[in-house]
């Protein structure tokens, strides 16, 4: 088999697409769930001193410092074992986001110890207890200054979900090696399937870019 021949890859780019939005809907899940997590994680070290603060540091550091993958496997193994039984897709996604909340705090957190102490003293003269100053005050602040890194990271995630494909998950890496095994067109598959990895994140940039314009009008 010499040459390129795409006709193979290109009779079965509806199927490949499909798996484009299997591919965005675990990373936009992941991320979503990973998100309210960090939220949690970085009031803990932003309020508290003790033992709850090391705990969430403990988390991070344990999660940012191994394998993804790894982490995956973990939760797709192991929760049958404690007699949860979920799906593949389930597995990667609780996976991938015990690996979010872990980056997602950090950026957070970064984000929350940037807000000015003036805003904290208007928070309380107008009478704001402290679930409504992290509501309304301290959480947008961070998520404004802090948007570029939390949207660099879903993108990511974005490329990241292609581990889902190991576990039999029909993303869009997925779905290129199901058709990569019928036509025994591997690198023409391969080749398509970068090139829609990387048409998404340029669609994900100019998405991001515009969000971040239209927060910075509204300030």
């Amino acid at each position: 088999m010499t040459g390129l021949d795409f006709r193979p890859v290109f009779a079965r780019l509806p199927f490949l697409m499909g798996g484009v939005g299997v591919t965005v809907l675990i990373a936009g899940l992941a991320f979503v769930l990973g998100l309210l997590m960090a939220v949690g994680l970085a009031v803990v070290r932003f309020e508290n001193q003790g033992t709850l603060r090391t705990l969430s540091r403990s988390y991070s550091t344990a999660l940012t410092n191994t394998p993804q993958l790894s982490q995956i496997f973990a939760v797709f193994y192991c929760l049958p074992l404690m007699g949860l039984m979920v799906s593949p897709f389930l597995s990667v996604v609780i996976g991938m986001t015990l690996n979010a909340a872990a980056y997602l705090a950090d950026i957070l957190g970064a984000g929350m110890a940037r807000v000015p102490p003036v805003y904290h003293e208007v928070a309380l003269t107008l009478g704001m207890n402290r679930r409504q100053t992290y509501l309304r005050v301290i959480l947008p602040y961070a998520g404004r200054t802090m948007f570029p890194a939390l949207a660099n990271h879903f993108q990511i995630m974005i490329l990241g979900s292609a581990m889902a494909s190991i576990f039999g998950v029909e993303d869009l890496t997925g779905r290129a090696y199901d058709i990569g095994s019928t036509t025994f067109r591997i690198l023409e598959v391969m080749l398509v399937t970068g090139a829609l990895y990387a048409v998404l994140s340029f669609a994900l940039t100019g998405m991001f870019a515009l969000c971040r314009r239209t927060m910075e009008r509204m300030v």
